[in-house]
């Protein structure tokens, strides 16, 4: 069994912050700390394969969660068997040392290619743009109507901003998008300490048609990829196809910088047509997403504080009327590992 130990910074151990997504990095435990009130922490054995997740402790429940899957002092991926010994050591470790009492799995931004013991874990795809294609190969893979409405889109008067300036414009969208599809509601405030923290991170853009602001992102970036955070439209966009102009012009922008690849978001198997998630998948896929399967799971540690916290959330639920959960398991067949 492999030593493991807990670290603040890849520094520590003389690992280049380069060759790691974002979420290894420095500023983003300033990140975790300033805006969601974490402790993100680093935990490496001693081959220096390394592990980043987040600590929230609770009055009585430590949760934790992963930020990104282990990967090797270069910054790769382990093979799928040193992945899984990994995890499994990993997860022992943070029971004898009572660092946490369950762990989850990170956002949609990767997938585990192993199955750890012991854990609840399912399917799960990330959608991805490899942006070291051509152009073409690129736009082979788009639905065919959205080339079209993206060449037709300068002829109707579209035009991209782009920069830190754009975050008003950018928020407007988000409050409308958050109004009719009834999601919570970030303040501003959160968009501009994020930016006060990593502005060369950020990169925010809007879409313009006649004046009027169709459609803007805000997305995450490092050296090898880009990762959409938040998104919006207006209510009554001017042209049809101005996000997905916009989308194509955040693709080439990161490809003359060198990114490799765009980061769409999950793909979950089980969801119903009728369910408004499916047609978020069928938005990327037809933007020349493609799915890259893996796996998700939650591993619980202690299994008495977790029981007790979920039935307390089922209670509130059923109290309030509102679902109150770790985790979105919708569209997913969770299954037990042996």
């Amino acid at each position: 069994m492999s030593e493991m130990k807990i670290i603040s910074s890849l520094s520590d151990i003389f690992l280049n912050q380069d060759y790691f997504p974002i979420f290894f990095w420095d500023k983003w435990e300033t990140v975790e700390e300033q805006l969601h009130h974490k402790q993100r922490l680093l935990c490496v054995d001693e081959e220096e394969n390394v592990i980043a997740f987040t600590l929230y402790k609770m009055r009585f429940f430590k949760k934790a969660d992963y930020l990104y899957v282990p990967l090797d002092k270069k910054g790769n991926r382990l093979s799928v068997e040193k992945e899984k010994t990994f995890l499994d050591e990993f997860h022992n470790y943070l029971k004898t040392k009572r660092i946490a009492d369950v762990i989850f799995p990170p956002s949609h931004v990767e997938t585990f290619a192993s199955i750890p013991s012991k854990c609840l874990y399912y399917k799960l795809g990330i959608m991805k743009v490899d942006l070291t294609q051509t152009e073409d190969e690129i736009l082979s893979k788009f639905y065919k109507e959205n080339k079209k409405q993206i060449r037709k889109a300068v002829e109707n008067g579209v035009e991209i901003l782009e920069g830190l300036s754009c975050l008003n414009g950018f928020y407007e969208n988000y409050e409308n998008s958050a109004k009719y599809k009834g999601f919570s509601l970030l303040p501003y405030s959160y968009f501009e300490k994020l930016i006060s923290i990593i502005p060369d991170n950020i990169y925010c853009c809007c879409v313009l048609c006649n004046n009027c602001l169709d459609a803007s992102y805000l997305c995450l970036r490092d050296a090898r990829y880009i990762y959409p955070l938040y998104s919006g439209t207006s209510f009554k966009p001017q042209y049809k196809g101005s996000k997905k102009f916009l989308l194509w012009n955040i693709y080439l922008k990161a490809k003359q910088e060198g990114i490799e690849k765009y980061i769409s978001g999950g793909y979950r198997y089980g969801l119903p047509e009728s369910d408004p998630l499916h047609n978020v998948h069928l938005f990327k896929l037809g933007m020349g997403a493609e799915i890259e399967d893996g796996y998700h799971f939650i591993k619980v540690i202690n299994p008495l504080k977790y029981n007790l916290i979920n039935l307390a959330m089922k209670c509130k639920s059923l109290l309030t009327g509102k679902n109150y959960s770790f985790v979105n398991l919708k569209g997913l067949d969770v299954k037990k590992s042996k």
